[in-house]
């Protein structure tokens, strides 16, 4: 299986990773909110089963989708700063068929991890199988980092905590539990290292500690 790293650094050559792990909300602002359009005659075209439109990248951007809302432009992410990335998005079993066709017609990557909600054990294993992907960093929001931890895909947690304070209750938090997740179980972490960055913030590096 795959490792997946929670971390507040975008910078995979920090982690070693080969993939970025995003949730569909900040992809949708990264891609500018477009929403796909479907073509319903793909439907009985589209073999059952994952899509490998490349596997053989530099750079992934892994992108959490299971209801085909992402409109893609290309199978790859361009963003100022950031080196270009092969996209793969994660669907499930129940993501609309005519969203698969869409997906194989812009040469973006996908697989199924689940029937309903996600699995994210599947997903892991099958980003590591098809694509070599052994570490991933997982920036997207509460509720992706929290379903990967909680279902034992986490193995690192990275925090940089800034000397300053909000207050504001809409703050975006780093766990949040899925209204599909049925139990939360608390997780516990292993202080790694404490790292002195600029403008008095620290890095705080933990290691996961699951039960036996």
């Amino acid at each position: 299986m795959g490792r997946c790293h929670k971390c507040h650094s975008d910078d995979p050559d920090t982690y070693h990773a080969e993939a970025w792990l995003y949730g569909p909300i900040t992809t949708e602002e990264f891609t500018d909110w477009k929403k796909p359009l479907l073509n319903p005659d793909l439907e009985t075209n589209v073999p059952d089963g994952d899509f490998i439109a490349q596997n053989h990248a530099e750079l992934y951007y892994v992108s959490l989708d299971t209801q085909g809302e992402i409109g893609w432009e290309s199978g790859t992410f361009r963003k100022a700063g950031r080196p270009d990335a092969h996209v793969i998005e994660i669907l499930t079993e129940n993501t609309p068929t005519a969203y698969r066709g869409y997906l194989r017609e812009k040469g973006v990557s996908y697989i199924l991890a689940g029937k309903e909600t996600l699995d994210a054990k599947t997903a892991s294993e099958k980003l590591y199988r098809f694509f070599g992907i052994d570490t991933m960093l997982s920036c997207g929001g509460g509720t992706v980092n929290w379903t990967f931890l909680q279902q034992g895909c986490v193995d690192e947690l990275s925090l940089i905590l800034a000397s300053a304070a909000d207050g504001n209750p809409d703050t975006v938090t780093v766990f949040e539990k899925s209204e599909f997740l049925s139990d939360s179980v608390p997780v516990e972490f292993q202080l790694k290292n404490v790292e002195k960055l600029e403008k008095n913030s620290i890095r705080l590096v933990y290691t996961v500690k699951y039960e036996e």
